[in-house]
């Protein structure tokens, strides 16, 4: 088992769950304390920069029908001697078509706002339109960056303008901007925010193509799955022995395809214990390679069974390879707990197993556990893709595992972080304790 291998290209991008699309830009530096000084942007396209600390300041504020509380996640930049920044990312969410997303722009550690205040503000949101199927999104071949946004590939991507008329307008005096954004289908969306620097108009969308006018800084991002449907999947036995599989009934909307099924079980309440540091080193210049990417995890490894056929991926990522990823986002929750789950480990270790497969859209899907598991409540989060749509369903539930079929450890699933389930302290949907505290 590799407990922290370098990253791919693939995984530069997991500063906000592999689907951001700003992650190549975002990742390049963060340093400097004054907002949008020009040595702390980088050049896009010839109307188009991007603030360095961008990735730290616009955040979903709504959770969705499928939610996990992950690890705490920092980025530590050495060049610039940032330390650990907080990413503010705590729950892994799939959102709802037709239900709202609301977000916040606001100052954050590491990324004050307030010298942005008055300024006028734009907020592009974008899907991707290559779908996550298991033969079809690639990250290898899909350049999922700011540039494809502005290069107008709308094979990649295709946009929708929210500005005065959808109520985004000027940043507050406090540095602070509330959105909302309503999405008519399931997949893959970013958030880019930005501000008007030069020109009347800024931004603006014709037939998915984004053309500027005048001079624009992108100053936030985030992103987000959004479901078409919800899945109904049910534990065919509840509790179960330790060491005993699970196996969970799913049935999905989708129709005439086979589907990826994705299925994590975790123990109740021990993600959101943990944290992962995302340390990028050496210097930020033209010559940046993966190489310089690694990954530090708080837990030295994670107890569990891995299943998973070969080639499938899920959201872009191959998760029948080896490669440890920050926990953000539900593909890097999978990638995380695929890559290092092995039924031998020791020392400070997270329960989970993980099966992912390509199957009849409805079907049974079998979750292994091991005899060394403790006692307690474990939460299942299943994730199904169409494999020639890209249609996305979830689901989540919790299963007891307790020896002799029964719950002799404390009662019911989730009853105490001993038994399981979250702790006191287990924060809300995109923050904890101080992760959205403005910096000193």
């Amino acid at each position: 088992m590799v407990k922290s291998p370098i990253l791919r290209r693939a995984a530069i991008l997991a500063l906000a769950a592999a689907m951001l699309l700003a992650g190549p830009v975002s990742v390049l530096s963060t340093a400097g304390a004054t907002p949008v000084a020009e040595r702390q942007t980088i050049s896009v396209t010839e109307n188009v920069d991007v603030w360095e600390r961008s990735p730290l300041t616009l955040r979903t504020t709504s959770e969705g029908p499928t939610t996990i509380v992950g690890p705490r996640t920092f980025i530590n930049v050495e060049s610039a001697a940032t330390g650990d920044l907080p990413l503010n990312k705590r729950t892994l969410t799939v959102h709802e078509r037709n239900e709202s997303i609301n977000m916040s722009f606001e100052p954050r550690i590491g990324a004050g706002t307030r010298a942005l205040a008055g300024d006028e503000a734009q907020l592009l949101a974008v899907k991707l339109n290559r779908v996550p199927t298991t033969d079809g999104l690639d990250t290898g071949n899909v350049t999922a960056s700011i540039g494809a946004v502005f290069a107008n590939n709308t094979n990649v991507t295709s946009s929708e303008l929210l500005d005065d008329a959808a109520g985004v307008g000027r940043i507050s005096e406090t540095g602070e901007l509330n959105a909302s954004y309503t999405p008519e289908s399931g997949g893959a969306y970013a958030f880019v925010l930005v501000t008007v620097d030069e020109g009347d108009e800024g931004l603006s969308v014709s037939d998915g193509n984004v053309s500027v006018n005048g001079q624009v800084t992108v100053v936030g991002v985030e992103q987000a799955i959004v479901q078409d449907n919800a899945s109904t999947v049910e534990p065919t036995r509840n509790p179960v022995n330790p060491g005993d599989d699970v196996t969970l009934n799913v049935d999905t909307e989708i129709e005439d395809e086979n589907a990826t099924h994705a299925v994590v079980l975790v123990r109740q309440g021990e993600l959101q214990r943990q944290s992962s540091t995302v340390t990028v080193s050496g210097e930020l210049n033209e010559s940046f390679s993966q190489d310089q990417i690694s990954v530090r995890n708080s837990f030295d490894s994670v107890s569990g069974v891995a299943t998973v056929g070969n080639g499938t991926r899920i959201a872009g990522i191959n998760l029948s390879t080896n490669q440890s990823i920050p926990a953000i986002g539900l593909q890097g929750l999978f990638g995380v707990l695929v890559s290092q789950a092995d039924s031998d480990a020791g020392g400070d270790v997270v329960h989970a197993s993980a099966t992912v497969v390509s199957d009849a859209p409805d079907t049974n899907v079998t979750v292994q556990t091991l005899d060394s598991w403790p006692n307690g409540a474990y939460q299942y989060v299943h994730v199904a893709v169409g494999n020639e749509s890209g249609t996305i369903n979830s689901d989540t539930g919790t299963v007891a595992l307790s020896p002799g079929g029964g719950p002799d450890d404390g009662g019911p699933p989730g009853d105490s972080p001993g038994n399981g389930g979250p702790p006191d302290n287990a924060g809300g949907p995109n923050g904890a304790e101080n992760d959205e505290a403005e910096e000193a």
